[in-house]
């Protein structure tokens, strides 16, 4: 008997490689875990663009997901969001930016207009120097007011609301096969945070608790509040920023009973190597994004991926040599003996180093050039994972 769990990380627009693979796991559903019913998992987890897809996962509409990245496909990034600073009509495999004068203005200065100059004023201006110092002057204490009244009120490069309407139709906890966790960071205390879909107050906290998951700063505004059991989270983001593949969740999740075989699939959507590029002429957008959603989740991702082989390969060693010893973690807050350590088989499935693309970037060649190496990807992992020895605890491809 197994118990199954679905791990899928971060990674915007990359996401279409997570069901890429999921296709092929459908497909071969019966030869891979034939004791279980068709792409059922006993837990679902997830973060970013992991929390979107694993919601549908979860909730047993694999093919409202595939349908979903094919819109994706055919319409671009209008499906998911709408920006006045990222060009969103760009068929490019590149981020664009379109910061104008125009787009500036409207979104930091609109009241700003030299066309309510009347002709007397204007003809001041034209002979008197003082005049025209004095009025340049006015202008740009007005234009400064203002810019700064609403550069303070500015949150975010786009707009979400189109992913909005749609977790509003997805995100019904009763729909949910098994466990549905996601994970969303929230900014007033640092913390990350890992719940059930049973967990939240409604339906309505369920979809935005999801849309928490995917928010990545600066990007999206954060999510202002959910309620669940016992509270409530404020100011939320993208759980990528403290915890890109949501394992930890999981693994404490799945109860190791005997008898009883625990199988994690995870599915990332970095490889967390960045492509190289010149970034001296690069505007502040494209810095942030560089820093945040490339570097930075790319870095965590690796460290938290490496720290569960590392833990798992040495605990596989001292079970071959000691098969009835136990094994624990340390516990660093309290400097004491931590939890049991227990095996898991994992089958982790990786995208090959610069194939993706840009995750904030989606149109029909990115998408099928993303789901097609998922499915590959997933083809070699599983076909592995189906010849390995009964000893071997991992999978990594």
């Amino acid at each position: 008997m197994k118990n199954v769990a679905l791990v899928l990380s971060g990674g915007g627009f990359r996401g279409a490689f997570q069901v890429g693979a999921l296709n092929y796991l459908e497909q071969n559903w019966n030869t891979i875990f034939p004791d279980h019913e068709k792409l059922q998992f006993d837990i679902v987890s997830g973060v970013s663009v992991g929390s979107l897809n694993g919601l549908l996962v979860a909730s047993d509409e694999f093919s409202v997901l595939q349908e979903l990245w094919m819109d994706i496909g055919k319409n671009g990034v209008e499906e998911i969001y709408s920006s006045d600073v990222i060009n969103t009509q760009s068929k490019s495999d590149q981020l664009e930016i379109q910061a104008d004068f125009s787009t500036i203005k409207n979104k930091f200065i609109p009241n700003f207009n030299l066309g309510k100059i009347g002709v007397g004023q204007g003809f001041k201006l034209l002979f008197s120097k003082k005049q025209r110092e004095k009025f340049i002057q006015s202008l740009a204490s007005e234009v400064g007011q203002e810019f700064k009244a609403n550069f303070n009120n500015f949150r975010s490069l786009a707009n979400n609301q189109a992913l909005k309407d749609k977790l509003s139709r997805f995100a019904k906890a009763e729909k949910i096969k098994g466990k549905f966790v996601c994970g969303y960071v929230s900014l007033n205390t640092g913390k990350f945070h890992s719940r059930l879909h049973s967990e939240f107050k409604s339906d309505s906290d369920f979809a935005k608790a999801v849309e928490a998951s995917t928010a990545i700063p600066l990007v999206w505004e954060p999510v202002e509040q959910v309620e669940h059991d016992t509270g409530s989270d404020y100011q939320l983001v993208d759980g990528g920023v403290r915890d890109v593949s949501p394992l930890g969740s999981v693994i404490h999740m799945m109860d190791q009973k005997p008898g009883v075989e625990n199988v994690l699939v995870v599915i990332n959507c970095s490889s967390g190597l960045n492509k190289a590029d010149d970034y001296s002429q690069k505007n502040i957008a494209q810095l942030a994004l560089r820093s945040l959603n490339d570097i930075a989740i790319s870095e965590i991702f690796n460290n938290d991926l490496k720290e569960f082989i590392d833990k798992n390969y040495i605990l596989e060693q001292v079970r071959a040599a000691n098969p009835d010893l136990q094994i624990y973690d340390f516990n660093y807050r309290t400097g004491q003996q931590g939890k049991p350590l227990n095996r898991f088989k994992a089958v982790i499935i990786n995208p090959d180093p610069h194939v993706l693309g840009d995750s904030l970037v989606a149109n029909e060649k990115l998408i099928k050039q993303r789901l097609a190496h998922g499915y590959e990807k997933a083809a070699h992992a599983f076909g592995e994972y189906l010849n390995q020895d009964d000893n071997r605890d991992f999978t990594v491809c």
